[in-house]
Formats: C-alpha cells, sequence, structure tokens
C-alpha cells in the first residue's frame, strides 16, 4: 500500500470514529471504555511506542528485581540458595524470553499479557520465598510484593482493567499463603494483609487517573486531527475549486500556467518534448450575437466535453485559457503526435454538430488550432510555447479556419 493512501485510509478511520469521540467527551467514560470501534482504535493508538516503553521498563524491573540477591542471603540465610534459584533460574529468564518477544512487532498485540505476566510471576516468587523461609527476616519481605504492586500499576501503567485482577490476584495468593509463613505472627500477618490491601488500593487509584487522564489527552488529539483533516479537506477543495474554471469545468488560466511551469521544468530535466494546441472557437462573437450568450455557454459547454472526451493520459491538461480560446498541453508530446490530436479534436468539435448559421466557415461550429512543440530549456521560459502556439493559432485562423496548423522551434522567428 503506498503512503498516500495509507494516508487516506488513516483519515478515513478517524472521520468514521468523530461520532463515538463526541459522544465520549459529552457523556465521560467512568468505567474506562470505550465503545467497540473507539476502544479497538485506542488499545492500538501508539502501540509502537508503548511496545518501546514496556521493553525499557522490563530492563528496569529485570535489574530492580534482581538487585535483591544481594539481600536475600542476609535476610534468609537459611534458603537464599533456593531464592537465587527461583530469582536467577525462573523469573529472570521469563523476563529475558520477554524482552525477546518485544523485539518483534508481531507479538505486539499481547503486549499488556506478558506485562500482566510478569508482575503476577514476580509477585508469586516474593510469596514462595516468605512461605519457605523460616527465618524471622522473612516478614520483612512482603515490602517487595508492594513495590511489585505500585510498579506495575503506576510506572509500568498497566490498563486499569488488567491493573485491577493482576492486583487482586497478587493480593488473593498473599492472603491464601500467608496463614502458612511460620515466622510470622498473625497480628503482624493481619498487619501486612492490611498494609498490601492499602498498597493495593492507592496504586489503583493512582492507575485510574493516570489512564483517566491518558484516554481524555486521546480524545481531544483525535478532535484536533479531526478538525486538522476537515481543514485540510476544505483547503484542497477550495483550492480545487479556485483551479477550475466554473463554466466548463476544465482548468482555469492559473491552473494551466502552474500546470506548464511544473512540465516545462520536468521537460528540461528529462529533454522531452512538450506540445501545446491552441484552440479558439470559430466566429464565436457572431454565435453570441444571434443566439444568446446563454447559448453560448451551453456551445463552450459542449466544447469542453468534446476535449475531455479525447484527452486519456493522467500528465495531459485541458483548459479554458479565456473566453472562446481553450488549451491543451501535452508532455512528452513530439511534433506528429501533437498534430494528430490537434486534428482528432477539430473533427471531434465538429461532429458535435451545433448549429451556426452565421459562421463565415459553415453550418455548424468549428475551431482552428494551432499546434507548437518545444524541447524545453533552463535558459527559456515556457511563455515561449504559449507565443509559438498562438503564432500557430492566427496562421490557422489567416488561411481560413476550421484547420490545423503547425510551428515549431525552428520557425518560431520566422
Amino acid at each position: 500500500m503506498t503512503d498516500q493512501a495509507s494516508d487516506d485510509n488513516h483519515r478515513d478511520l478517524i472521520l468514521s470514529l468523530e461520532a463515538d469521540i463526541r459522544k465520549s467527551m459529552e457523556n465521560g467514560f467512568p468505567f474506562l471504555k470505550f465503545n467497540h470501534n473507539l476502544e479497538s482504535h485506542f488499545l492500538t493508538y501508539n502501540l509502537d511506542a508503548r511496545r518501546k516503553f514496556f521493553f525499557v521498563m522490563t530492563i528496569i524491573a529485570l535489574f530492580m528485581y534482581n538487585l535483591f540477591l544481594i539481600t536475600d542471603r542476609e535476610m534468609f540465610p537459611d534458603m537464599y540458595k533456593a531464592a537465587w534459584q527461583i530469582r536467577l533460574g525462573i523469573v529472570t529468564p521469563c523476563m529475558v524470553i520477554i524482552l525477546a518477544l518485544l523485539y518483534y512487532r508481531v507479538w505486539i498485540r499481547y503486549i499488556d499479557f506478558m506485562a500482566d505476566f510478569l508482575i503476577v510471576l514476580s509477585a508469586a516468587s516474593i510469596i514462595m520465598i516468605l512461605q519457605f523461609s523460616h527465618h524471622p527476616n522473612v516478614v520483612h519481605y512482603h515490602t517487595g510484593i508492594i513495590l511489585i504492586i505500585m510498579f506495575g500499576n503506576i510506572v509500568v501503567r498497566l490498563r486499569f482493567w488488567h491493573a485491577l485482577t493482576v492486583s487482586s490476584l497478587i493480593f488473593l495468593l498473599y492472603v491464601v499463603t500467608v496463614p502458612g509463613i511460620t515466622s510470622m505472627a498473625p497480628p503482624v500477618m493481619i498487619n501486612s494483609s492490611v498494609v498490601l490491601f492499602s498498597a493495593l488500593i492507592i496504586s489503583l487509584i493512582a492507575n485510574y487517573q493516570i489512564e483517566s487522564a491518558l484516554r481524555w489527552n486521546y480524545l481531544r488529539h483525535l478532535s484536533k486531527e479531526i478538525e486538522t483533516i476537515r481543514l485540510e479537506k476544505a483547503k484542497t477543495e477550495l483550492e480545487l475549486i479556485s483551479s477550475l474554471d466554473g463554466l466548463t469545468g476544465l482548468a482555469n488560466r492559473r491552473n494551466f500556467d502552474t500546470f506548464l511551469d511544473t512540465e516545462w521544468q520536468m521537460g528540461a530535466q528529462y529533454r522531452t518534448p512538450l506540445s501545446l494546441l491552441f484552440l479558439d472557437v470559430d466566429n464565436f462573437k457572431s454565435y453570441n450575437d444571434h443566439y444568446g450568450h446563454q447559448a453560448g455557454d451551453v456551445c463552450l459547454q459542449k466544447i469542453a466535453e468534446a476535449l475531455n472526451k479525447c484527452i486519456h493520459r493522467s500528465r495531459d491538461l485541458c483548459a479554458r485559457y479565456g473566453g472562446e480560446e481553450f488549451v491543451v498541453l501535452l508532455p512528452n508530446t513530439d511534433e506528429q503526435s501533437a498534430l494528430q490530436m490537434a486534428e482528432k479534436l477539430r473533427k471531434n468539435i465538429e461532429l458535435e454538430n451545433i448549429p451556426h448559421a452565421y459562421s463565415s466557415v459553415g453550418p455548424c461550429i468549428t475551431v482552428s488550432v494551432g499546434v507548437a512543440t518545444m524541447k524545453p530549456q533552463k535558459t527559456l521560459t515556457p511563455q515561449r510555447l504559449v507565443e509559438l502556439g498562438d503564432r500557430a493559432l492566427y496562421r490557422a485562423k489567416d488561411l481560413g479556419r476550421n484547420q490545423v496548423q503547425m510551428l515549431d522551434e525552428e520557425n518560431f522567428s520566422a
């Protein structure tokens, strides 16, 4: 998919969410959930940045978790080797594996669940150490579980419902396990459980506020993006309107001049010929005088339609030059091809069979066509091609009208 197509798809998607965004901003989201389409977009919003953030946080968690290898030996000498085995043999490898998975974008959709897993696993390892050690110092190690919950809910910023589930699971594991800790007296068990529960509630409140602010910022960002898209769309439409002739729908003189400058530069760069057809409706003043200006407008519209039918290449341009004059710009077109196109246009307009009883040429509307072909040069201006085409047109008119005449670069001065 091209970058332009991707940008267009992104704009269409954002605009399709506009009603949902407005509704969420008006009604809020107390349960931290948008409707299905908006929620899906939110969960994938800046997912690459979130993946990089989780990658860094996992490295920090790996360092901080294993920092306690230093204190394990002093705090519970009866089983520090088992604690090291749990830290280095189970939890650390899991962290390393998830670091490796986060490196690949294919796993990005599972990023929240991988974070959940690591938080639960780290807390469970501390709970396991608490249960198996009989040393009096172990009663202080429940603070490690508090740090893990705080780290997950506030630093890593798990999604709120993930944070609530993970925190509840850790607390449940602790409450189920704490009666089996032989070195912890019942009052200490109760106190540690209350402290852990309080830390859980505090961190969840903070997590809720963080995600709520994040969602509001997300909605505001999308609202600004929608406003920008609409402004750009309005600007594009305005530019399109300003570049078209209001009567015929063809490019106007201003658009033609801009296009000519661009194609002249490209022709000079790639050394390709550039051809210009200059058309003038024969005896159009007589047509307007006798049939009226409204009929004259309809006549010009039919001529524009006839011109458009013959132009098929994307870089060719038909324009209304002014009054009853039209121009056709043909990039990368040699003299012979330009002549053939000019004759085709002349015949097609004549075959429209628009009655013109007051023409000096024939019973219907006809056009005279001047053809000019040049190889653009950076030392020349594109106005040279226009002047050459204009001379060719006047030659066609002087020789009796309803015909095609050509001038090339060699006889420009003739």
